[in-house]
């Protein structure tokens, strides 16, 4: 009796735990926010970026306006080369900056099409990654023993490459990866292997 009420116990305090991921409902499906911050060198490497296109830019600007004022001569095939250059590194290196961190799984019924998409600063969706309903393999969770949390995870076809739907514990990601398995594979099962 007492391994049965250390396990409801184990479960009632997973389930108290806030959750770190959040699923709308859509007409066309659902979306699953994964609810966790980008890493930090994601973040650091966007501000990197915004930094040198936005010197890019500057530089470009200053070598396309600036001679005009001194000099009384034509754009040069060296200066609209350089122009176009640096105004294409600045043009690459902003939009990177502006891109979103916060990945999300859109699961479409109606297309019967799993993306991965991210949206940016303004809330514009960037597709990362589109699958097809057949094309996924299996839904698993897998346990990480470091942060105590668990990943709900799906296999593309039967290879090694996986999808990272959402984290939260083991308690929290049952229903959802029970909910995807119907909606994906077909499969009513109520229990799935884990990967260790």
């Amino acid at each position: 009796m007492t391994d049965a009420n250390a396990s409801i116990e184990t479960f009632q305090a997973d389930m108290a735990r806030a959750s770190t991921f959040e699923v709308e409902d859509i007409f066309w499906g659902y979306k699953i926010r994964a609810g966790h911050g980008a890493p930090f060198s994601v973040m650091f490497g966007q501000a990197l970026s915004f930094f040198f296109g936005v010197c890019m830019l500057t530089a470009a600007l200053g070598i396309l306006v600036l001679p005009a004022l001194f000099f009384d001569g034509d754009l040069g095939v060296m200066r609209v080369g350089s122009i176009a250059l640096l105004g294409a590194g600045a043009v690459y290196l902003l939009w990177f900056a502006s891109r979103g961190t916060q990945t999300e799984i859109h699961v479409d019924k109606s297309i019967e099409e799993i993306r991965e998409v991210v949206s940016n600063r303004a809330g514009r969706p960037t597709i990362v990654g589109a699958y097809e309903f057949n094309a996924i393999g299996g839904v698993f969770i897998e346990e990480n023993p470091e942060n105590g949390f668990s990943q709900l995870l799906l296999r593309y076809r039967n290879t090694d490459q996986v999808v990272a739907v959402a984290e939260g514990t083991t308690a929290q990601l049952i229903p959802l990866r029970d909910q995807l398995a119907v909606d994906l594979l077909g499969d009513n099962k109520t229990s799935y292997p884990r990967v260790a």
